[in-house]
């Protein structure tokens, strides 16, 4: 068997096939609460696991704040909300799932809140796991860092961080200018975290 490398070259399908390989088990619960076109389970035999596929814009339409689970119901959570905050260039479909944020990095910051909150609900203690999906982004010039702000979310809600995954993607980044002021975001991460108690 190869091993499993936290660096991974590739599309999402590749990265989560990777992560469900090492860290989830066949019959266990998985929701996947922004499941949009399912794209993360190209790669998935979904038969192997209890799934729960949701998503804000599907029929039902659920949201990953609000999620109609018992608590302590899953094993494991897929969180992927968008990683960029609304302006006028944001996508048409965040803006039509979410609303448009206020152009501010810190609305970002508390939709990953919200929907790592409701996952310590509904996760089992103790042995519940989340994977979160994110990128860093540039606001007016300047870094964020929106990975080392979802870990201290993650911490801060009572999960330990079991493994970090960083997925580089084989295409060159859209750019909306013809010049450039710093280097273009052309990879992203997944955190793992087990919810202690």
């Amino acid at each position: 068997m190869e091993p499993i490398l936290t660096a991974i070259v590739g599309v999402n399908a590749d990265l989560i096939e990777q992560v469900f390989k090492l860290y989830v088990k066949k019959g266990e619960t998985v929701a996947d609460v922004t499941y949009g076109l399912g794209k993360f389970w190209t790669k998935i035999d979904k038969s192997r696991y209890v799934t729960f596929l949701t998503d804000i814009a599907g029929e039902p339409s659920v949201d990953f704040r609000s999620l109609p689970y018992a608590a302590e119901s899953m094993d494991v959570l897929i969180l992927d909300p968008p990683y960029m905050h609304g302006s006028e260039t944001a996508k048409e479909s965040i803006t039509n799932c979410y609303g448009r944020l206020s152009g501010n990095h810190n609305d970002v910051v508390r939709l990953y809140a919200g929907g790592i909150l409701e996952a310590a609900r509904v996760l089992r203690k103790k042995t519940g796991r989340i994977m979160v999906k994110c990128q860093d982004e540039i606001e007016s010039g300047k870094q964020r860092l929106s990975h080392v702000e979802i870990k201290q979310l993650l911490e801060l809600s009572g999960f330990e961080i079991i493994d970090l995954f960083v997925l580089v993607q084989n295409t060159i980044p859209a750019m909306r200018e013809d010049y450039q002021k710093s280097a273009r975001k052309n990879h992203s991460y997944l955190w793992l975290a087990r919810l202690k108690s």
